[in-house]
């Protein structure tokens, strides 16, 4: 009876082990990087249709998910990477900001997963999906044919950057003409103002929400255990952020507050995973931008003056590079307001 009992013990730890071990599944649209033990950053592969960055958690009795993706296909993806870990079911899911690449993966979770996010996210979320689902019904099928076009005649070389480029405009579109009519907008359903913390059998995660910065509602998630920072969309890594949501002076605030935390890895919303050095780079992007719409103003320069200004160094290597001018149009509005007033 012993030996039988002994059998049993050597073989469940053997399932256990195995389980715990088995391969996580390949991507083609996101990296899965561990940046420490339960601790895991999911980086959009260029092309990918992650879109956005995610992050998974493991709090010991529970797994959190950051940010779930722009498609529930790939968030599907997703939940089959933790399962592949051995990690435990999802509880909590948090969404950074209201837009579209970092919460249409909320619908794949069960109904009994916490969405958290900030109560200026949760009504963002309300009020735009509805809108934005329909607006895409028109131009995304257009601009897939676009990019698939222009992906389909490129003649040079499919390892260059501008290749490259086509190829992830091409999954964003993508994803939005497969997702028409596939898309059950949640809305957050646990929502926290400042701070909130999650107390796991391992480990903790604490929300941050320090004001207005990349939207209304841009929230942060730290592991002080690891150090560990997923800041969303408030900071992109040789990506060009998206401004027009956006409040500058309070965006600088925010990055600010940001380097006080002690930090050892960052994830970005967008971009590779980096250091807090990542931080006064966003900054200066920010500034850089700022001023140059301040010039044209100051200047009289009408707003078409906004298309001649070139990407300037080092900007003119990062991805995203078509918000540029988008950013400046946004900042010289802001600033022409001011002027009018």
């Amino acid at each position: 009876m012993k030996a039988l009992t002994f059998s049993l013990l050597i073989s469940l730890l053997f399932f256990c082990a195995c389980q715990k071990n088995k391969p996580v599944p390949v991507s083609d649209n996101f990296d899965l990087v561990q940046l420490a033990d339960g601790v895991y950053a999911c980086i959009n592969k260029t092309g990918g249709k992650a879109i956005c960055n995610a992050g998974i958690v493991d709090l010991g009795d529970a797994t959190l998910v950051f940010d779930p993706f722009l498609s529930p296909v790939v968030a599907e993806e997703l939940l089959r990477a933790i399962e592949a870990l051995g990690l435990p079911p999802v509880k909590y899911v948090v969404n950074s900001h209201y837009h579209n690449d970092h919460i249409r993966g909320n619908q794949v979770f069960s109904d009994e997963v916490k969405i958290i996010s900030t109560p200026a996210t949760a009504e963002l979320i309300r009020k735009h999906e509805p809108q934005e689902l329909e607006a895409e019904k028109g131009y995304a099928p257009r601009q897939r044919a676009f990019f698939d076009s222009l992906v389909q005649h490129y003649s040079g070389d499919t390892t260059a950057r501008p290749y490259q480029a086509l190829k992830m405009w091409q999954a964003y579109f993508e994803v939005l003409t497969e997702s028409i009519g596939n898309i059950k907008t949640r809305v957050p359903n646990t929502l926290f103002e400042k701070k909130k913390t999650l107390e796991g059998t391992n480990r903790a995660v604490e929300l941050y929400c320090f004001g207005k910065g990349h939207t209304t509602g841009d929230l942060v998630m730290y592991v002080p255990d690891q150090e560990i920072l997923f800041s969303g969309d408030l900071v992109f890594v040789g990506m060009h952020p998206y401004m027009a949501d956006g409040f500058a002076g309070e965006w600088l605030s925010y990055l600010d507050t940001l380097q006080n935390f002690d930090t050892k890895h960052l994830v970005p919303g967008h971009g590779d995973v980096s250091t807090p050095a990542a931080i006064p780079v966003m900054k200066d992007y920010l500034k850089m931008v700022d001023q140059k719409a301040r010039i044209l103003v100051d200047a009289g320069l009408p707003e078409s003056s906004v298309d001649t200004v070139r990407i300037p160094e080092p900007y003119d290597k990062w991805w995203f590079d078509r918000f540029f001018n988008i950013n400046m149009h946004f900042m010289y509005g802001r600033f022409s307001q001011k002027a009018d007033n």
